[in-house]
């Protein structure tokens, strides 16, 4: 080689030295990664009884990879077993059918998560006392007492917004329960309830009731002189609306009960007459004793007449009679035969006797007989209704 060719040689390894070194002065080194961190939405679950589901978000860097490991079989990860990044762990927890309380841990990007799970309500005997109550459209508190076992949880649940848990909404053994009704401004009664594992406590509040009403009809009733049925006359008024029916005299007689509520019927017996017609009052009372509604009761009677006043015997007796007339008043109560008149004749004296046969029926004779005077004068009487007849008798 020449010394030219050389020192040529030379200078291109030299060039390529300078490049290289120049080259590798300007590449960038990789960086380290940071280090993983791991922040958790909650460190702790509760559940109740009947199990569920839940979740925990996780937030870190998306170079990051984590797991979620549940350490007991009733509580199960169902999402997010195992991501690279932020994410969400989703669980599912069974029902726990023991009593006792259980707890377990979740273990999720190397953190533990604290779970909790109540044990089922044990089977109760629960009962109440009382088991009703009622109350005026006022406001108004009460209570009643709620018997259980002292393990035995329960909580009470009023099924109407007018009625309210007062205290002791829930508890475990025995407690008493107070609550609290509303004013009833409507105009109906109202019910509610308050409900303990199978019990009902029943609750009733009367309406707010309207300035009472009232109409009787019919309020003149005629009756004939005997009625072997029920007269009747009406009462309406409201629902909510008392009153009472009472007679003032005897021989009216109301059926069934002569109190009570709302529109009704007053049934009411009367009882036969054949004297002289007569007026009863049946009355109706609301609110006072002096408040309400008479109801007249007329009933028919009898006039009667005799065809002598007086007859006259001999000492030595023997048989006589006399007629008896009779007509109802009304008149439109004595029936087709004009008979509806029933009497009986009576004498004062052992020494005259009726041989007529007695009641009698419309009109009619009474027959009887006189007995001999043992000597001196005497005088009887023969009454039939509001009419008498002398009998006088001459002595020896």
């Amino acid at each position: 080689m020449s010394r030219n060719a050389a020192c040529a040689v030379i200078a291109s390894l030299a060039l390529g030295a300078a490049w290289a070194c120049e080259n590798k002065s300007s590449v960038a080194p990789t960086p380290t990664p940071a280090a993983c961190t791991f922040v958790l939405s909650t460190m702790s679950l509760s559940f109740n009884a009947d199990g569920g589901e839940a979740s925990v978000a996780v937030t870190t860097a998306s170079h990051c990879t984590w797991t979620a490991v549940s350490d007991h079989g009733w509580m199960a990860v169902t999402a997010g077993a195992s991501v690279t990044g932020s994410g969400t762990v989703s669980i599912a927890l069974a029902t726990n059918t023991s009593t006792e309380s259980r707890t377990g841990v979740l273990t999720i990007a190397g953190q533990q998560v604290a779970v909790h799970q109540e044990g089922a309500l044990p089977v109760c005997a629960v009962t109440i006392s009382p088991t009703s109550a009622v109350f005026t459209k006022d406001a108004a508190t009460g209570a009643f007492i709620v018997t259980a076992q002292p393990s035995c949880r329960w909580t009470a649940v009023t099924d109407a917004g007018w009625l309210t848990i007062a205290s002791s909404g829930s508890g475990s053994g025995t407690a008493t329960v107070s609550y609290a009704v509303a004013r009833n401004t409507s105009t109906d009664a109202r019910t509610g309830s308050i409900h303990i594992a199978d019990t009902v406590f029943s609750v009733l509040q009367q309406g707010d009731m309207p300035a009472c009403e009232f109409h009787v009809a019919p309020v003149q009733i005629n009756a004939c002189m005997a009625v072997p049925y029920e007269l009747v006359t009406t009462v309406t008024t409201q629902p909510t609306c008392g009153w009472t029916a009472t007679s003032d005299t005897p021989w009216v007689t109301v059926s069934g009960t002569a109190s009570r509520s709302g529109s009704g019927e007053i049934r009411f017996r009367v009882g036969d007459n054949y004297d002289a017609p007569r007026q009863g009052v049946l009355k109706v009372r609301w609110d006072t004793p002096t408040a309400g509604q008479n109801v007249q009761v007329s009933q028919a009677g009898c006039r009667y007449g005799v065809s002598t006043t007086t007859i006259s015997v001999p000492a030595d007796g023997g048989s006589f009679s006399f007629d008896v007339y009779q007509q109802s008043d009304p008149i439109e109560c004595g029936g087709p035969l004009q008979n509806g008149c029933r009497w009986s004749a009576t004498a004062d004296a052992g020494w005259i006797t009726i041989t007529s046969a007695m009641p009698r029926i419309g009109d009619d004779r009474v027959r009887f007989t006189a007995a001999a005077t043992p000597g001196i004068a005497r005088i009887g009487t023969i009454s039939v209704r509001d009419k008498s007849v002398i009998v006088a008798q001459s002595g020896r």
